[in-house]
């Protein structure tokens, strides 16, 4: 369902922005690209679903050992599978900070500070993890298993914000180039009423076209840069309760904003359909 809902939305957001490209100038439409917006959005959409993943699957100490009431298995046999299950998990988490690194690494829509900033934290994940492998090896009892346990549910909580914090920051950075683009298309609004007006046509339409599609591109500004700031304050907080309460308010502020993008570009895409059923009558 997941990838359904992404196909969709992406074949919805392609097909206005296929529209609204009927509704403005020429020289607009060579000056600002809505398809590499929507390849944007592809990609925010597709780095979601990725990372989802990765969240859900948690690391749970608890199950360190699985034991069974009355389990018969002996003292090393347990300790065994403590260390086996142990391994497992931290290889899990290695083999989902690695390639998510180098997509940071790769990655264009954050500057090189910010960028380069995001690899040294995950660098130092991926560092304490590789660390915890001699120490579960050396682990010779149930309890030296917990305290190994323990250690590694708390980086796994740590790594699990550090990812979110990144994600959020390329999602702020790519909603900044949607909205780049549409106040391009407002512009562009703008000239279309310019030269109908020029030719005495009406452009009352247009204009209140134009008014609720920057009503829409507004709110979004807003919310994106609330995200930000929520951003920033996660970065610094004092507890690990407390960025993680941050870093869902960003979510739901970048998702207030892209929903807002999307709603503007459905203007355009209905007015698109009205002109053009109008012009072909």
């Amino acid at each position: 369902m997941k990838y359904f809902a992404i196909t969709l939305c992406t074949a919805i957001i392609s097909a206005s922005a296929f529209l609204a490209l009927s509704f403005v100038d020429e020289v607009f439409l060579e000056n600002t690209s809505i398809a590499k917006t929507q390849a944007v959005q592809e990609k925010s959409l597709a780095a979601e679903e990725q990372f989802a993943t990765a969240k859900g699957d948690s690391f749970t100490a608890g199950k360190a050992f699985g034991e069974k009431k009355g389990s018969l298995d002996s003292m090393e046999t347990m300790v065994g599978r403590g260390k086996n299950y142990l391994l497992t998990q931290v290889n899990n988490r290695l083999n989902q900070l690695r390639p998510f690194r180098t997509r940071i690494e790769n990655i264009t829509a954050l500057s090189d500070s910010e960028r380069k900033s995001l690899v040294s934290e995950l660098s130092a994940e991926i560092d304490m993890f590789e660390a915890f492998k001699p120490e579960i090896n050396r682990s010779a009892t149930k309890q030296d298993i917990r305290n190994v346990a323990d250690k590694i549910k708390a980086e796994w909580i740590k790594s699990r914000l550090t990812v979110a914090r990144a994600e959020g920051q390329i999602l702020a950075e790519k909603e900044n180039q949607l909205i780049s683009d549409a106040d391009a298309a407002s512009l562009g609004i703008q000239k279309r009423i310019d030269a109908l007006k020029a030719s005495g046509k009406n452009t009352k339409a247009h204009e209140q076209l134009l008014s609720a599609y920057d009503q829409k591109i507004a709110s979004a500004k807003q919310d994106i840069a609330a995200a930000k700031e929520k951003s920033g304050a996660a970065a610094s907080a004092s507890t690990e309760d407390e960025k993680e309460k941050l870093i869902k308010g960003k979510d739901l502020l970048l998702k207030s904003g892209h929903d807002s993008i999307t709603d503007a570009y459905k203007l355009l895409t209905e007015a698109a359909r009205q002109e053009f059923s109008q012009r072909y009558k």
